[in-house]
């Protein structure tokens, strides 16, 4: 099913796969989750002084840089410039990236007529309760990662203080003893869209926006794109690499995307080089002005009539705080362990052209809508 995703995608043969790590360590971390899988969790364990302050700085760090869409984006990427070995965390900014221009979306000159403004708010609380959810898991586990370099401690308990999931505890451990950095960034990948599965999509209201008409008919239509800009395109548009998301409601099939992503980002030297140029001088505000100033502004609609109005994030939407989410643990079924052994083979596709198709399309249904 998945290979025929991709032969779609490319145009080409069914895609082939290449192992994420040897045989022989593939079967050792197997084992070693296999144990988590069936072991209680310990939470009796006590916390010294200095470890209860570790978990109040980790708490405090988290909770100051999930305030919304743009602060999360700017953690990870300040995150990965300290801690370069760790390539999801730069993989999960260009994702946030996308994730803000997304909830941006939803107020631009190109959306005016296609929801109405509960329909906005909607779909807005479900991007966001997603993006925060993730930084609320995946950041407390990047920042211990961080302190256990400088100071050795028992990274293990603190995972479990902070409810991430005991699939992570023997990668971390893994990977402090010998880095292995698409080992890691396929877990937390793993981890993270099964978090997000268990813990928003089937336990909150905000999973009915997946099951809505007009969400899949973005999908079809190809409008939920993730963009990776990689190069200025004669000197003022940069071109775009990146891929549509398809079954969105699908956690396999996300697992799959983010596995494509990082690929994309991390396996093309021109990509890599040139997403990397274009984060380091491009602050993140949600618009997509942020790449296509040609096409778009973020000034007031009446300013620049022949633009598309994609409002920053801060002049879109105000700040939304959440209740907690339930912290059920998403292992539990051997079958998950499985994700872990191959990541897809691919080459890099230009997709500016389909993009600036999707652009106009989006326009001419919103104008035929405001007629209807």
């Amino acid at each position: 099913m998945f290979s025929q995703y991709v032969q779609k995608l490319l145009g080409k043969p069914p895609v082939k796969t290449k192992p994420i790590i040897d045989a022989e360590r593939f079967g050792t971390l197997k084992s070693q989750l296999q144990k988590e899988l069936f072991h209680p969790l310990d939470e009796s364990k006590a916390f010294l002084p200095e470890e209860t302050a570790l978990v109040k700085s980790v708490r405090t760090e988290t909770a100051t840089m999930n305030r919304n869409n743009v602060t999360r984006t700017q953690a990870y990427l300040s995150y990965y410039r300290r801690n370069p070995e760790v390539h999801w965390s730069f993989l999960a900014h260009m994702v946030s990236r996308n994730g803000g221009y997304h909830m941006t979306d939803l107020k631009s000159s190109s959306m005016t007529h296609l929801f109405s403004k509960e329909d906005r708010q909607k779909f807005f609380l479900f991007l966001e309760r997603a993006n925060s959810a993730v930084f609320t898991d995946s950041f407390p586990q990047l920042l211990l990662y961080e302190h256990s370099k400088r100071r050795k401690f028992p990274l293990r308990k603190f995972l479990q203080i902070f409810h991430i999931s005991r699939f992570m505890a023997p990668i971390w451990e893994s990977f402090l003893n010998e880095p292995h950095s698409p080992l890691l960034t396929s877990a937390l990948i793993i981890n993270e869209q099964r978090m997000l599965q268990e813990r928003v999509i089937n336990r909150t209201r905000h999973g009915e926006i997946l099951r809505r008409l007009d969400f899949q008919l973005q999908e079809l239509l190809g409008f939920t794109t993730v963009i990776f800009p990689y190069a200025k395109k004669q000197g003022r548009l940069y071109s775009l690499t990146g891929l549509t998301v398809e079954r969105f409601a699908d956690p396999k099939q996300r697992i799959e995307t983010g596995k494509i992503l990082y690929q994309l980002l991390f396996q093309n030297p021109t990509v890599f080089q040139g997403v990397g140029q274009f984060a380091k001088a491009v602050h993140h505000t949600g618009s997509r002005e942020d790449y296509w100033k040609s096409i778009f502004t973020s000034e007031t609609p009446s300013a620049i009539e022949c633009k598309v109005y994609s409002p920053t994030l801060l002049d879109a939407w105000n700040d939304h705080t959440f209740f907690p989410l339930p912290s059920i643990d998403w292992f539990t079924m051997e079958s998950f362990i499985e994700d872990l052994q191959t990541f897809p083979i691919i080459k890099k596709v230009d997709l500016t052209n389909k993009v600036l198709e999707n652009i106009q399309q989006l326009k001419n249904i919103n104008k035929l809508k405001s007629i209807i």
